[in-house]
């Protein structure tokens, strides 16, 4: 399928100048078990919350994450 691709990396809400792409993480995620442990071992980041794009990031350096791209309108709600 040429909608799937493999990630290299993850922003949390860039800036529009900033975003190194026009494609966004939309929320919904499949992930591997391996996810919580990297959220039990993250420092709070931005606004003291623990970042589910922090522990993808992490779990990034220690295997293959992919991504599917939808089609469609996005609507930005808050």
């Amino acid at each position: 399928d040429d909608r799937i691709f493999k990630i290299n990396d993850m922003v949390e809400k860039p800036s529009k100048e900033s975003a190194p792409s026009d494609i966004a993480i939309l929320g919904r995620y499949i992930l591997t078990p391996e996810i919580f442990t990297e959220l039990e071992h993250l420092p709070p980041g931005k606004n003291g919350e623990i970042q589910l794009t922090d522990a993808m990031l992490a779990l990034l350096k220690k295997e293959i994450i992919y991504a599917y791209e939808f089609e469609g309108k996005r609507y930005d709600v808050g």
